[in-house]
């Protein structure tokens, strides 16, 4: 007698209860996202399936059985229909066993070293859910049977529940603090966008430090009935999804991972002042031990290139300044016809919609308008957008809230004696252009943090008789991915004036740049990178031969955003 046999197609992946759209996934040339992962079989069709936003793994197995050992038609689709249920049993322990627990365990590790997790593991596959299951005739006469399983990747009863305890129990050396930074709102929850750090999804990721590697957020910082319930983290394939998702309440803060971590890039790597901002804004332990976080794997730059959305644009320009006495600060002649040309050769050569685009000078540019204006842009804008940010004014150095040295951009009602309430402050307006959706994010100053004292022409910046010491020597906004820097100078320089060229050096050249002259390479294409390249010695030479002085321009970029587009060559 012939044993029984089994023909069998394997597909396997990651769900629950798939909608009808979702029926044959297996056949799909491409997923619809970045965190429908599919693991490919020998004849490399897609053999697994983790849906990572849902929170689900799905398998699909397709098998014969012996017609010999078929008593009638009925016992022959009964049996083909056990012969593919097994394995897909067989197949989703095998997916499982391979899922990233972080950056450098999978779940076979966790089986391997805690027998209480293998036992618990086994038992959930086990128990996984018969999806859907059907059986045809083959032209043949054969019954070809197909079961469709699924396993939850997170909540009660799935994997994530299994192996989380173990993972968190494993050591981390943890980031400490500064107990004195501090966050300009109160925010409910976590958003990481992970878009364009070569992430790899995980069940419970660790968010380390980029300096020192330490750890801030990981299983061991959530409490065990938020990780029984929900997991670690949740996913999602867009800002707003994260945002509609319920999990990280009505005004989460958003951070940008500069990288991921591990040898399966399960975990994430963000730079020491968001570590800094996540640490704070948590300090009252609100949201991070109730696993209030999302991470965000939205789509490639390559998509994003393909099908830009709309260019936003906040300019501001201070040439007149309430306080002119005593800690006031000297009328500048350019800054607001600067940030006006701006916005002519952001209409012309950038694209850039009347609708889209403030202007906010003189009287109008004031810290509280300033605000209002980021954070509406939080509000207009979306992750495919792009936005720049332009201010023209002075700038200078104060003590912030926390008594330490900062570096501040002064608005129309902005104090020297009193800039921590009346100017914007460095953490301010990095924490408020962080919480952007945009993945491209343009700021540009033509400002700086030096100068002779109150009585300084030409110069668009004012020392602070009350500060002896400068802050670090920093940019005034950190660049991370997607958000990109140009400053007109180097924090210890100067930034001119000039009568000659009737604008700011820096911000004369710029418009000349976006204007056509940029486009180093002839595509036709003025790209960050390529505007600084041709600005920068421009500026450099003439501050040299009109005022025998240094004014470098610098850009703050991190990857592939110095190719951002900022406008196109008529």
């Amino acid at each position: 007698m012939k044993r029984h046999g089994v023909v069998a197609a394997v597909l396997l992946a990651c769900a629950v209860q798939p909608s009808p759209s979702d029926a044959q996934w297996w056949k799909e040339a491409t997923p619809a996202s970045r965190l429908d992962q599919r693991v490919p079989d020998p004849s490399g069709r897609s053999a697994a399936r983790l849906k990572w936003d849902d929170g689900y793994i799905e398998v699909q197995a397709g098998a014969t059985a012996d017609r010999a050992l078929a008593l009638n038609r009925a016992h022959e689709r009964a049996l083909a229909l056990d012969a593919a249920r097994q394995l897909a049993y067989f197949k989703l322990a095998e997916v499982v066993e391979g899922v990233a627990i972080d950056g450098v365990t999978i779940v076979k590790n966790a089986m391997v070293a805690d027998q209480t997790v293998r036992s618990t593991v086994q038992a959930r596959i086990r128990g996984a859910v018969v999806v859907s299951e059907s059986a045809r005739d083959l032209p043949d006469g054969a019954v070809w049977a197909e079961v469709v399983m699924g396993l939850r990747l997170r909540g009660a009863g799935s994997v994530t529940e299994s192996v989380v305890p173990w993972a968190a129990s494993r050591p981390a050396d943890p980031f400490s603090p500064d107990p004195a930074f501090r966050v300009n709102d109160r925010y409910t929850g976590l958003i990481v966008d992970a878009s364009d750090a070569g992430f790899s999804p995980a069940l419970a990721p660790r968010l380390v430090e980029e300096g020192s590697g330490k750890v801030l957020f990981g299983p061991h910082t959530v409490e065990p009935a938020s990780l029984a319930q929900q997991g670690a983290v949740g996913y999602a394939a867009g800002m707003a999804d994260a945002k509609a998702s319920g999990r990280v309440g009505a005004n989460p803060l958003i951070v940008r991972a500069v990288g991921s971590a591990g040898s399966r890039k399960g975990d994430l790597v963000v730079s020491v002042r968001d570590a800094e901002r996540v640490l704070a804004a948590d300090r009252d332990g609100a949201f991070l031990p109730k696993a209030a976080i999302v991470l965000v794997l939205g789509k490639d730059r390559r998509e994003l290139a393909a099908r830009p959305g709309k260019r936003h644009a906040l300019l501001v320009g201070v040439d007149e300044y309430r306080r002119t006495g005593d800690g006031g600060l000297p009328r500048l002649k350019f800054a607001v016809r600067d940030a006006r040309a701006v916005e002519r050769v952001l209409a012309t050569a950038g694209g850039f919609p009347s609708d889209a685009v403030t202007v906010l000078e003189d009287r109008s540019a004031t810290r509280e308008r300033v605000v209002e204006a980021l954070r509406a842009l939080r509000g207009r804008v979306r992750e495919e957008d792009s936005v720049v940010i332009y201010f023209s004014g002075h700038g200078s150095v104060g003590n912030g809230d926390d008594s330490r040295p900062h570096y501040f951009l002064v608005p129309h009602d902005g104090h020297l004696a009193d800039l921590a309430r009346t100017a914007l402050m460095d953490d301010l307006l990095e924490e408020l252009i962080g919480q952007l959706a945009a993945r491209q994010v343009v700021v540009i100053l033509d400002t700086c943090y030096a100068g002779a004292g109150a009585g300084a022409i030409r110069v668009r910046g004012v020392t602070n008789p009350g500060v002896t010491t400068r802050p670090p020597a920093r940019p005034l906004i950190e660049a991370s991915a997607g958000r990109v820097l140009l400053s007109a100078s180097k924090p210890d320089q100067v930034a001119f004036e000039d009568a000659q060229r009737a604008a700011g050096v820096f911000s004369s050249f710029l418009v000349e740049g976006l204007a056509g002259a940029a486009d180093l390479d002839g595509d036709g294409a003025i790209t960050v990178l390529e505007l600084f390249q041709w600005v920068s010695p421009r500026v450099r030479d003439y501050a040299r031969r009109e005022f025998q002085a240094e004014q470098t321009p610098v850009l703050e970029v991190r990857g592939l955003s110095g190719e951002i587009t900022l406008a196109r060559r008529p």
